[in-house]
């Protein structure tokens, strides 16, 4: 049954103005996220213009973790000309490398935050000492060795640990990770057959290297691939050397074909030659 053409109208009429009201308030949202969104754009732009984003106070700004020998104030200052930027400018690639540049320094690791506050995390990984160093037995060492063959300046870092086995060599001298690791597989080697423990090696000499094996200088020639096999043939003269290993002066492992002992002389308070012991 068909409405009355004056209720039609006015029903047409009614829904017409509920769409433009629905539109109306669809665009009355619309201008208000906008608004909203640009109120949010603005501040954040503000906020981020006019923050301070540069470490001003390395020491508030700036913390060290994992040093127990290179000290806050040698590792921040290796950081200060490369702060200067703002902190989301920064490199932690470059900063790592600066750090590193300290000779006790094995790796470091660099993190930036820009908030609550701009600052940033430095966490190191030292070297481990291997052995003092030093041009001269009669003078105190003036560097430690360590594992990776890095020379640590003991002026420099005067808390690194000074290992009691010393090395003397060339002021030129250079050991790699593998020429430790070597050495340290032979002074092993050493004293599992005296047990005793090697207190220096001299390697001065490249041709004829010693090492001190307690109260036993050990000739050990050249640091070639067949010195391990020279070291081993230490423990078939032990027990021949026993009786006399107060008088021996050195054993020479530098040859292929035999093993020279040399035995000390002594004189008596007249001058004449004194027959050891044996």
């Amino acid at each position: 049954m068909d409405l009355p053409v004056e209720q039609r109208r006015e029903w047409i009429k009614s829904r017409r103005e509920q769409r433009k009201l629905t539109r109306h308030a669809r665009l009355r949202r619309q201008v208000l996220r906008y608004l909203l969104l640009s109120l949010l754009l603005i501040g954040g732009a503000s906020a981020f213009y006019y923050s301070t984003w540069c470490i001003s106070n390395s020491d508030e700004q700036i913390s060290i973790r994992g040093n127990k020998v290179a000290t806050d104030a040698q590792i921040k200052s290796a950081l200060k000309d490369s702060i200067r930027s703002p902190i989301y400018q920064l490199d932690p690639k470059a900063l790592e490398s600066r750090v590193s540049e300290l000779s006790i320094i094995k790796q470091a690791f660099v993190r930036r935050y820009a908030f609550p506050h701009p600052r940033i995390v430095v966490e190191v990984m030292e070297e481990f000492p291997w052995a003092c160093f030093g041009n001269d037995p009669d003078s105190p060492p003036e560097w430690v060795i360590c594992e990776s063959g890095k020379l640590i300046s003991i002026a420099e870092f005067p808390k690194v640990i000074q290992p009691p086995l010393q090395i003397y060599g060339s002021p030129n001298m250079h050991l790699t990770s593998t020429d430790v690791a070597q050495w340290a597989t032979w002074i092993t080697l050493i004293e599992k057959q005296t047990k005793t423990p090697v207190t220096s090696i001299d390697l001065r000499d490249p041709l004829n290297v010693k090492a001190q094996d307690g109260d036993l200088l050990l000739k050990l020639g050249s640091p070639d691939s067949t010195l391990t096999k020279r070291i081993t043939r230490l423990a078939s003269v032990q027990s021949a050397i026993k009786p006399l290993d107060r008088n021996i002066e050195y054993i020479d492992l530098g040859l292929d074909n035999n093993i020279p002992v040399k035995v000390a002389k002594r004189v008596d308070k007249n001058g004449k030659l004194v027959r050891l012991p044996l």
